[in-house]
């Protein structure tokens, strides 16, 4: 029933869409041009004339530029008639010579406007006022329907109105002519909801719904009908076919008989019509065969329609006549019709495709089946495609990347459908499929790849893995197809060249891969004497070993050293190769580890996971050393390739070390990490990379102290002496030779300061993983690792201090860290369970003091060196690590509170030694959090605590007043007053521009402090005491912080401040009012505004609060109307009489009109149990007073649209004026006359 719903609401628009367009091209057709056209052509004429006069020198009336722009609208008010019979104007001169016509001067011809007569322009209006009124009377019966009324009378009431926009819309099209396309809109409205009447009427009386679309089809087919024939519309016999299909369907679906087999069997005469046609030419040129072809166009599309409404009612052989008419049908229209011959030949293929799938579906075929034969459907296309190219797009609009990609596209259906048909594949019928059907399949792709077609290059390649889809035994039957897309793939291989040439051979070692992969599962299958355990890694071991024997073949190759796209595509496959191999290898030691322990091994050709771990990552190994040493030559050494291939060697030598760490041969990770520290060593002394140099010699360090670990816990070291170890044999060789370096004077090298810069970050990233591996870590070696980083860190900044300068304080950051770490550690608790230092040195508030001291010293340090630049951000980290530290450290007691006042301190002492004033800011923010925490604190230890939701707000209170001191101290008030710091870092007056910063954060924290209270405060007087301090603060931001363009607006913002905090005050002592309440207060707020704004005699603003408090005014009468707030709504409306009365005052007609549109709304509300009447009133009132407006412009007679007069050209000369716009002569009357009448014209218009 929905489609039937939505089929009827299609209908509908439709009706309306069209009235609307049939109602617009009526009114074209209906105008009258012909006076319009014949002034056109007289304009043409004259300017034609002009021209001649002026290339033969017979006219000198006026200038040449300007005697072809004259005006075309003044000949509007002319008619036929006049043109006819009206003399010329003036006669031509001759004989008189004509100036020339200046370059400068080219001629510009105006483009015509038309102009409305003052009957179109009424016309026009009256047609918008009915349609108004048809709108009016629409809401009027929806308001109408919306009442507590009977159905049936609602139902009623909607015949109605349909019945009287059709009627009324004829009757409007045949009695007047001028308003035709308002009566066809109305007609095309009244059709619109017929079908909505028969929804109507479904939902409402006890019909059923074939009974209701019978007699509706019936209804509209009558009505459209008798339109078509007033209306005479193309598009509306369209229509009526349209609506006597549904009448159709109607009937059969009443009478219960089905409909298809007559539309079956017109398609079928239309097939035999067409065969006759195509073999007799006078059958085809006959007017009837027209007549049928244009109908037999539309009766597929019937008939799918049809099909797909009566789905469940067609069985398989019924779809399959269906279809095979259809294709027949679509086939005949390609020898008939040259118009959309593709889409034809396309809809005629897919129906073929559902006459297949019926077939099959009444033959009773398995899904195996009927995919194989669509397979092969699809492949006989794309073959068919390919060898009938050049005359299937002769004939076709296409090109020959269209013909591309339908073969793709056919080929990939095909393996579609090849996918479905082994998914559905049982044992039988799996085994035919892979050794017969789809070896003959493959060949299909034989004439594409003689070609190098790459569609068939893909399907040859992806066909055999289709094959391993629902595989479940005989893994040696796919082999078939690997073999056939191998030897496919060399074949295109052999013929192709290029980029082509290298995919195809890519492919190819990849489909060698898979297939190895299946001869191992097929060897473990069929062998198992041989092959136990998990049957993925007898596949992987096989696929390793062939890539390792592909990968042998790839390093013979003479080729590697030269340039080119081969050598380029050659590196990308042994970087494939490179990952497979790691991929698989970790794969075996996974399960080794899972094996371990248990019987559960994998064996493989008599050897378990273990052995083929080892012999296949020594051999990986092998190979990439070899790679490395292959691909490394002396004119390879830069460029992106090489690089390339020094990450890929060292990422992989590195990988295949970590996974060379097995527990069951702990030498065997010893022997891969020595071969692969030999070969980094030997690119060391080879390489002529400075950074690569570096990157080895890290690689180098990192596989050296990895050994030693490794050693360590093989020896069974514990974690931490382990680890202590590790940090011994980074550190000892660096420091060597840093030392080395000091002694000899020597800046570092690259390399080792690159070294010592990553033994600075490597050794707490180290520590930080060694305590969440450990569980725990012992304070002995956190303490070793902090004197490690703290003397690598002095030796290199005293080593680095002549060779970066400035830069070399940086590594003054590690042992400051590191003291700090020292100090933090001997007070914390750790365990005590093994380790040098079990017990701790000194308890929390020891170590909070030394790093206070620490602060302190730096903070000295900093005044003592305010001069030297090049430690000056170790300094600053020595000042506020310690603090911050100490701050979180020890956050609920008072050395947080001394530790944020000691950043405050030397916050404010940066100003002066930095010479930049944006440190006051964070001078602000920690004296800020000083007070705060401090008072809190207080609060804390007082038993009493009256003012608890006070204590922020006078800690705040606290701040300023300390604020203000300091901005006073540093020449807040001087006179001039200092500026903000610009956005630079350092600033010629640091002093005064922090003054304004402090002042500034005083202004913030009362603010805040007085908004806390204000919301916070349970009291009256905080609420109060909240609101006087945030306006105080205000009146100092007005007078102190704004610029003097914004103090001319000073008061105006303190009242709207004043406002707000009054209303706010209110509502937290008195409770929330209510909205209406709210927007009456904002009322009466933007009055003050307007009267303060008038009094300043300031136009623009006070327009402003006036539209502002407008809305308000609104607001309000629409809140009160819903919370029947009486105050509120008086409010409103003295408002809006005020407005209306202001508004005169002013001059101003918005304010009038705002007014009177808001004061009678407000009385329609009143009011509003008579809308219904209300609206049909207006409406017919509306149709009234059109019809009297209709009847006074036919009394009147036509008139004629005239421009307005140009009173700038009025004592210009002017060319001669055309026949149809001389003023009607009285014979008496002689030229003198008529200029006089013509002059008289403006003035008349």
């Amino acid at each position: 029933m929905i489609g039937w719903i939505v089929l009827v609401i299609v209908l509908a628009l439709a009706g309306y869409f069209f009235g609307r367009s049939r109602g617009r091209k009526l009114a074209q057709q209906q105008a009258e041009p012909s006076s319009q056209r014949l002034r056109e052509a007289w304009q043409e004429g004259y300017e034609a004339a002009n021209d001649y006069l002026r290339r033969t020198g017979q006219l000198t009336h006026a200038p040449p530029g300007e005697l072809g722009r004259v005006p075309l609208q003044e000949s509007s008010g002319a008619d036929a008639s006049n043109i006819a019979g009206a003399p010329s104007a003036q006669p031509p001169v001759i004989g008189v010579p004509q100036q020339a016509n200046p370059a400068s001067r080219p001629e510009t011809q105006a483009k015509p406007v038309k102009v409305l007569t003052k009957r179109e322009r009424e016309l026009r209006n009256i047609n918008i006022t009915l349609y108004v009124a048809a709108l009016m009377i629409v809401a009027a019966g929806a308001l109408f329907l919306s009442f507590a009324l009977p159905p049936v009378a609602k139902l009623v009431a909607f015949f109605l109105l349909a019945v009287a926009f059709y009627l009324g819309g004829l009757i409007t099209y045949a009695v007047k002519p001028s308003l035709r396309p308002a009566g066809a809109a109305f007609a095309g409205t009244g059709l619109a909801l017929l079908p909505l009447c028969a929804i109507a009427t479904y939902n409402t009386l006890n019909i059923s719904g074939p009974s209701t679309w019978l007699i509706f089809s019936v209804i509209g087919t009558v009505a459209v009908g008798y339109a078509t024939v007033k209306l005479k519309s193309r598009v509306l016999s369209w229509v009526a076919v349209l609506i006597l299909v549904s009448t159709g369907l109607a009937s059969a679906t009443t009478m219960q008989r089905g409909v298809l087999n007559y539309m079956l069997v017109l398609l079928l005469l239309s097939v035999v019509l067409m065969l006759l046609a195509v073999r007799s030419k006078k059958i085809q040129d006959s007017i009837f065969f027209q007549a049928i072809l244009g109908t037999a166009q539309l009766l597929p599309a019937f008939v799918v329609v049809l099909s797909l409404i009566l789905f469940e009612s067609l069985r398989s052989r019924d779809y399959f006549w269906i279809f095979a008419l259809l294709t027949a049908q679509l086939l005949l229209t390609l020898r008939l019709l040259s118009n959309l011959r593709l889409l034809r030949f396309f809809a005629a293929r897919l129906t073929f495709l559902l006459m297949v799938l019926a077939a099959c579906n009444y033959l009773a075929l398995s899904n195996t089946t009927t995919a194989l034969i669509f397979a092969f459907v699809f492949g006989l296309q794309a073959v068919a495609v390919l060898f009938y190219s050049e005359g299937y797009r002769k004939r076709m609009p296409l090109t020959r990347g269209h013909l591309q990609i339908e073969r793709s596209v056919l080929w990939g259906l095909a393996l579609v459908s090849v996918v479905i048909a082994c998914f559905f594949a049982n044992e039988t019928t799996s085994t035919v499929l892979r050794l017969l059907v789809l070896p003959i399949f493959a060949l299909l792709c034989l004439p594409g790849l003689l070609r190098v077609a790459k569609a068939e290059v893909v399907v040859i390649s992806a066909l055999p893995l289709v094959v391993l889809v629902g595989r479940e035994q005989h893994g040696w039957q796919p082999l078939v197809l690997f073999v056939l897309a191998i030897i496919g793939l060399s074949l295109a291989h052999h013929r192709a060249d290029g980029l082509f040439r290298q995919i195809c051979g890519h492919v190819r070692w990849a489909l060698l891969l898979i297939t190895a992969g299946v001869l191992g599962g097929a060897i473990h299958e069929s062998f198992p004497a041989l092959s136990t355990g998990s049957e993925l890694g007898a596949r992987l071991i096989t696929v390793l070993l062939v890539l390792q024997i592909l990968w042998v073949i790839v390093l013979l190759n003479s080729n590697l050293a030269s340039d080119g796209v081969k050598r380029i595509h050659t590196l990308w496959r042994i970087a494939a190769s490179v990952v497979i191999a790691i991929g698989i290898v970790g794969y075996l030691q996974f399960s080794v580890i899972a094996a371990r322990g248990t019987y559960d091994r994998l064996d493989y050709l008599t050897l378990n996971s273990l052995p083929w771990f080892v012999i296949t990552l020594s051999i990986t190994t092998l190979l990439v050393i070899l790679s490395g040493w292959r691909l490394h030559s002396p004119e390879h050494q830069s460029g992106r390739t090489a690089q390339s291939i020094k990450v890929v060697e060292a990422s992989a030598l590195l990988v295949l070390y970590a996974l060379s760490f097995e527990r069951d041969a702990w030498v065997f990770a010893l022997v891969i990490g020595t071969g692969a520290l030999a070969h980094l060593l030997v690119h060391v002394r080879r390489s002529n990379d400075q950074n690569w140099k570096i990157i080895y010699a890290s690689l180098a360090q990192v596989l050296f102290s990895s050994m030693m670990w490794w050693f360590a816990r093989s020896m069974e070291f514990d974690i931490h002496g382990r680890f202590a170890l590790l940090l011994v044999s980074l550190s000892i060789p660096q420091l060597t030779r840093l030392l080395i370096n000091i002694r000899q004077h020597k800046p570092l090298r690259q390399e080792l300061r690159w070294v010592a810069i990553g033994l600075l970050i490597g050794i707490p990233v180290a520590v930080l993983g060694y305590g969440w591996l450990a569980g725990w870590a012992d304070r002995g070696v956190i303490l070793l690792a902090a004197v490690c980083i703290g003397t690598h860190g002095c030796a290199a900044f005293i080593a680095e201090r002549t060779g970066l300068a400035h830069r070399a304080q940086y590594y003054l950051f590690a042992p400051i860290m590191a003291i700090i770490v020292v100090i933090t550690v001997q007070a914390s608790v750790m365990s005590d369970q093994s380790g040098w230092l079990r017990s701790r040195w000194w308890n929390e508030q020891v170590a909070a003091v030394l790093l206070l001291v620490m602060a302190l010293l730096a903070i000295a340090a900093e005044w003592r060196w305010r001069s030297q630049r090049h430690i000056s951000s170790a300094i600053a980290l020595a000042i506020f690590l310690p603090a911050l530290v100490t701050g979180w450290w020890q956050n609920e007691t008072w050395w947080a509170v001394a530790a944020n006042a000691i950043l405050a301190v030397a916050l404010t002492l940066l100003v002066i030694t930095r010479k930049s004033a944006w440190y006051a800011l964070g001078s602000v923010i920690m004296l800020t959090a000083t007070l705060v925490q401090a008072v809190i604190k207080l609060r804390d230890g007082d038993s009493l605590r009256v003012l608890d939701s006070m204590d922020i707000s006078w800690a705040l209170i606290a701040t300023g007043a300390v604020l203000y001191l300091l901005a006073m101290a540093h020449g807040r008030m001087k006179e001039p007053a200092p500026d903000y710091p610009p956005a630079n870092y350092r600033h010629a007056d640091p002093l005064g521009a922090a003054s304004r910063i402090y002042f500034a954060g005083m202004l913030l924290a009362l603010l805040i402090a007085g908004a806390l209270a204000h919301v916070d405060g349970v009291a009256s007087w905080s609420i109060i005491g909240g609101a006087v301090l945030i306006f105080g603060v205000g009146v100092l931001v007005c007078f102190f912080e704004l610029p003097d363009w914004a103090k001319a607006y000073m008061v105006d913002g303190l009242i709207v401040l004043g406002a707000v905090l009054a209303l706010s005050s209110y509502s937290r002592i008195s409770g929330k009012p209510e909205f209406s309440s709210i927007m009456a207060y904002c009322c009466l707020a933007a009055v003050v505004l307007v009267i303060w704004r008038n009094l300043k005699a300031h136009p623009s603003l006070e327009r402003a609060y006036l539209i502002a408090g407008s809305i308000a005014a609104n607001m309000t009468l629409f809140a009160a109307l819903a919370e029947s707030n009486t105050i509120a709504q008086i409010i409103g409306l003295l408002f809006f009489g005020c407005l209306i009365a202001w508004g005169l005052k002013l001059g101003q007609r918005l304010f009038i009109w705002w007014g009177a549109i808001a004061l009678t709304l407000s009385v329609m509300w009143f009011l509003r149990e008579l809308v219904f009447l209300w609206l049909v009133l207006i409406g017919l009132g509306l149709i009234i007073a059109a019809v009297y407006k209709l009847v006074k412009v036919d009394r009147a007679g036509p008139s004629t649209a005239q421009p307005p007069v140009d009173q700038s050209a009025a004592n210009l000369p002017s060319a001669p004026r055309l026949p149809w716009g001389q003023p009607a002569q009285h014979p008496a009357q002689g030229p003198d006359s008529s200029k006089d009448s013509g002059a008289q014209d403006p003035e008349q218009r």
